[in-house]
């Protein structure tokens, strides 16, 4: 463990172990081992390159992930930056960026939600989601008032691309390789491999690539 002190930004570096106690005076949480943290985590900034587990609430202004990050309490983060893989069971935060594998175990509500990679997730609120898949993607819920999913075309991938939903709401909803039991919007355009089951919906748009057999 390396205690390092800054004019502007007081942080401690974590390299293993289970921490029960640190002191709330830390504004920077820098894990590059394999830690886990018994405790409530209040601080500004988490950066986390190895492997990290925390037990109990995390406040924070930003955490970034490039390692794998386990959040196993409620979660109450301004900017969430993964690059990795981490795992949320609940929270609220104003803005998720993820490029790698993002998993919500029972709700994260959110402003701005942009993902390039996979998801699981119980249910998604946010003003914005945008997913790009590089692989099977699984939302029980998704709430958005604008939504768009498409598949990522840019890296090379044997996984199917395909985002399975149990129910998608929003006000205007652009989506694409998207199997849906319910969709409900005001305005929603239907993209290439589709399966929707049933719609309430004020306006539904099919593109000219999509077949009608893709809407069922």
């Amino acid at each position: 463990m390396k205690d390092e002190q800054n004019q502007k930004l007081r942080s401690i570096t974590f390299t293993c172990g289970t921490i029960k106690k640190i002191s709330t005076t830390y504004e920077l949480l820098k894990i590059r081992g394999s830690v886990a943290f018994h405790q409530d985590i209040h601080t500004n900034k988490i950066s986390t390159h190895g492997h990290s587990s925390f037990q109990h609430d995390v406040v924070a202004d930003v955490l970034k992930n490039s390692g794998s990050c386990v959040l196993k309490n409620n979660c109450d983060i301004k900017e969430i930056v993964n690059t990795g893989n981490i795992k949320i069971k609940k929270g609220q935060t104003t803005k998720i960026n993820s490029s790698g594998k993002l998993t919500v175990e029972e709700i994260i509500q959110s402003e701005n939600v942009d993902l390039i990679g996979i998801v699981q997730a119980k249910e998604i609120k946010t003003k914005k989601f945008q997913l790009k898949l590089s692989g099977e993607s699984v939302i029980e819920r998704l709430i958005a008032d604008e939504a768009y999913v498409e598949k990522e075309k840019v890296t090379f991938s044997l996984l199917r691309k395909k985002l399975f939903c149990k129910y998608i709401k929003g006000g205007s909803l652009q989506i694409s390789y998207t199997d849906a039991e319910i969709v409900e919007g005001d305005t929603v355009v239907i993209g290439k491999n589709c399966n929707i089951q049933n719609f309430i919906i004020e306006k539904v748009i099919q593109s000219p690539q999509t077949l009608k057999s893709n809407i069922s």
